[in-house]
């Protein structure tokens, strides 16, 4: 953190949970807007109030309301470094897989766990995604110098070397960031001074996406140490859980998964045959109420979902649940109109069907879905 810094509130608004906060800065550097350039923004401190976002027109979204008037503020200087070692990463990627694969850039976002970078073309590989990762880390090793330099839009537009033309969103100064010999790209984000700043860099993962795109998942810096810690931890417990090596886990957890669908099939078929068995005595001993069969099972187990095989819709209505899950089958009544009558007693029913089969989520026991539907008949 940074202090020393003071703004004047002028203005806020409750937005939800949070307020719009309208600000002059008085003396200090400004929080850096939420989205722009695909960054993050800053977050931080007003007073005693924390900074939850920062839009794009510079205004505060604060967790309280504050009075008008002087206040200290803080930036998270520490989350603008991480910030600034996973932008500069983004600039060597999209300088690398250029110049090695003639891949441009069109697409970058940066969340609070991971960059993504979008590049036009479905021709991406793990053979490509390692070539990339040692680069980058060479690059990383290397200790590029990272410069941040400054044209006026005419100077800027003459510059041939831009791997980027300028958007003609830009107005005023331009700046460019230079690193070493490598790339020369105008931008206006947080970046590291050296390459080596960035620490660490690591692909966690790629996929194609709108059918003529693939999109590149990457980790920068702290970030990045702390997903090889995470993994390093899971990889540990599974082999102290599998009583393997590390070389032996994938095949232990393929075994593992192929005896529980095994297991599953066999399952189910047991319970497919109870099934039968219980509907058996399930019709036995159904209530009979004028001409109708009603079957009511007080249960919401592994056996119901095989009931509409072994009891018949024309002979028999079905009533089944608990815990306010409940399922009515039945052509005696409108099912749907069942639903409704429930609603118009006061009951949030959330479920659905028609009107020959309902489920209901609703806070109410089984015995008020019997009476409602007893009415009915």
């Amino acid at each position: 953190m940074e202090g020393n810094m003071r703004l004047k509130i002028t203005g806020s608004t409750k937005q939800k949970n949070r307020f719009l906060t309208h600000i002059e800065y008085i003396e200090g550097m400004e929080f850096y807007s939420e989205g722009k350039g695909g960054q993050l923004g800053d977050l931080g401190s007003v007073g005693e109030t924390q900074v939850l976002e920062v839009d794009r027109n510079g205004n505060l979204f604060l967790d309280r309301e504050l009075k008008l008037g002087e206040y200290e503020y803080l930036i998270d200087m520490d989350r603008r470094h991480e910030i600034g070692k996973n932008h500069t990463a983004q600039h060597l990627v999209s300088a690398y897989l250029k110049e090695k694969y003639d891949l441009d850039t069109v697409g970058f976002r940066m969340g609070e766990e991971y960059s993504t970078v979008d590049f036009p073309s479905l021709e991406i590989d793990e053979v490509k995604i390692r070539d990339l990762e040692a680069a980058m880390n060479r690059m990383i090793t290397e200790n590029l110098d990272v410069e941040i330099l400054s044209y006026t839009r005419e100077e800027a537009a003459q510059i041939e070397s831009l791997r980027k033309s300028i958007s003609d969103k830009v107005v005023g100064n331009v700046k460019v960031v230079k690193i070493g010999n490598f790339d020369l790209n105008a931008c206006g984000g947080f970046h590291v001074k050296q390459t080596k700043d960035i620490g660490l860099f690591k692909v966690v993962n790629y996929e194609k996406t709108k059918k003529t795109l693939t999109r590149i998942y990457y980790k920068a810096g702290n970030r990045c140490y702390e997903d090889y810690y995470k993994k390093h931890e899971i990889i540990k417990k599974a082999r102290t859980q599998l009583s393997s090596t590390v070389e032996e886990v994938n095949d232990k957890i393929d075994y593992l998964l192929e005896d529980s669908k095994s297991k599953t099939k066999e399952l189910n078929g047991l319970y497919h045959d109870y099934s039968e068995l219980l509907c058996e005595k399930l019709k036995v001993n159904a209530e009979i109420v004028g001409e109708n069969k009603i079957i009511i099972y007080k249960k919401n187990d592994a056996v119901t979902k095989f009931f509409s095989k072994f009891i018949d819709g024309e002979k028999y209505s079905l009533i089944y649940g608990e815990e306010g899950n409940f399922t009515v089958m039945s052509r005696a009544i409108n099912c749907s109109e069942l639903k409704s009558n429930l609603e118009k007693l006061g009951y949030i029913v959330k479920g659905g069907g028609n009107s020959t089969r309902v489920n209901l989520r609703i806070d109410t026991n089984i015995e008020k879905i019997v009476d409602i539907f007893l009415k009915l008949l």
